[in-house]
Parts: C-alpha cells; structure tokens; sequence
C-alpha cells in the first residue's frame, strides 16, 4: 500500500520566500495558475493508493467555488474521497483537510482539535484495503502546547484500531517534545531519518510525517521532490506483518 501526505498550499504555488508576496493575491482570489499546479498535484498523487492533503480549498472564492479535492480526484482517478472542513474566511475560503483513496471509506469522523484559536482538525476514515487500516489525517497548530493537547486527543481514537497511520501536517519535527512524547505513548516513529520538508525549495524543518502502529512496517520512506507548495510531501510504502 503506498501512502502520501502533502499539505498543498491550496494550489498557490509558492516555490520562494517572494512568492509569498508576489502570489498574495492568490489566496483571496482563484486564478488559471492554480488549475495548473492543481493539476500537476493531481498527476504526483496518481501513484499512490491512500492519499491525505492538508490546506485545501473546499469551495471558496479562492478555488473558483469548486472544491479542490473533486478536482484532484478526477485527474488522479481516486474513486473514494472524505474531506473535513475546519475554517471558513467568509467570501474568501474554505479550509480543510482531505482523504483519497482507492477502495472504499468507512467510519468517516471530523475530529476537531483543541487549541487557543479554532480551526485545526484531524480527518479520521477506516480504508477497506488489502489492510484494515485506520487513517489519520491531521493539521496542527504551531505551539507545542496546543499539539501536545491534539495529539493526545488523536492518539484515543487511534488506540482503538489494530492497524493506523497518522499522516499530515505536524508544524514539529521528529525530535520536538510534542512529537517524541506522542511516539512514545504509542510505540511509533517517523525515525531519525524524517525527512526535511518545509519550505520546500530549501528545506530545514522535518514539519511532514507518516507514523504508523505497532506490527506496521513503513518502507521507502522520503520527501518527494516536488516544489509546488511550500512544503514538500511525504511518502511511504505499508507492509503489515
């Protein structure tokens, strides 16, 4: 089973520090730059068989009132999608987060995580695969504190799984107290070799990861070259046994 996590940036573009500025305009308004690099996500995610996205647009003026995640599964030919919208900018955007896969989603909850500032949440889907798996598929704050609370709010619904990964956007990297104590309580671990992923055109912060529980094996695991966001995404292969 090959896994990927990406948090898309929802289709900006930003490949430099000046984008930011230069595209500022793309994140109040949708443009036929985003259809491009869309599409492009969408033909890097045809690979893979269970896939997490994180800063999507759900349907605001920003993607064009289309949602983002239909626009990436028709290209990629995933035929089973959940999403999770966590904050809405009114006449602006909708934020979320999104599951593809390629066999069929059941459970299916919008976990909203506890923090100072609303709007961070974690999709939870069971995947009827070859595997039995439990996905995860989560955006945290940016204080240690708020993540350590989300995490542990993660880690009681993932206990009652056999098999789980835990995929998205963790704003700390492997070595960071939040990440190191969550690993700990559940005997899972992105390893010393977590990739770099943010920004993605120089990156220096392992922010992106694919954890996975106990009797899971993760392989092939790297950061995918792919500078159409400002965080590189992050793949694996899953072995069970």
């Amino acid at each position: 089973m090959k896994l990927l996590t990406w948090n898309i940036q929802a289709g900006i573009g930003t490949r430099r520090y000046r984008d930011y500025l230069l595209h500022a305009h793309r994140q109040v308004i949708h443009t036929a730059a985003k259809n491009a690099v869309l599409g492009q996500i969408a033909r890097e995610v045809t690979p893979f068989d269970v896939v997490c996205l994180q800063e999507v647009d759900l349907g605001g003026r920003r993607a064009g009132y289309r949602s983002q995640v239909e626009m990436i599964a028709q290209g990629s030919g995933h035929s089973h999608a959940a999403v999770q919208q966590n904050r809405v900018v009114p006449g602006v955007s909708r934020h979320g987060n999104a599951i593809l896969s390629r066999w069929p989603l059941r459970l299916v909850e919008d976990m909203k995580l506890p923090g100072r500032l609303a709007g961070r949440g974690c999709l939870i889907v069971d995947v009827e695969g070859p595997v039995r798996l439990r996905v995860a598929c989560l955006h945290l704050s940016l204080g240690a504190a708020d993540q350590m609370a989300q995490l542990e709010a993660i880690r009681t619904r993932l206990d009652e799984a056999p098999n789980w990964v835990a995929m998205g956007d963790f704003n700390c990297g492997a070595g960071s107290r939040p990440l190191t104590g969550f690993c700990r309580q559940v005997g899972a671990g992105p390893g010393e070799a977590s990739p770099r992923t943010y920004p993605s055109w120089r990156p220096r912060r392992d922010f992106d990861h694919i954890l996975g529980s106990r009797g899971l094996t993760l392989g092939d695991y790297r950061a995918e070259p792919l500078a159409l966001s400002d965080h590189l995404p992050v793949s694996a292969s899953l072995f069970a046994g």
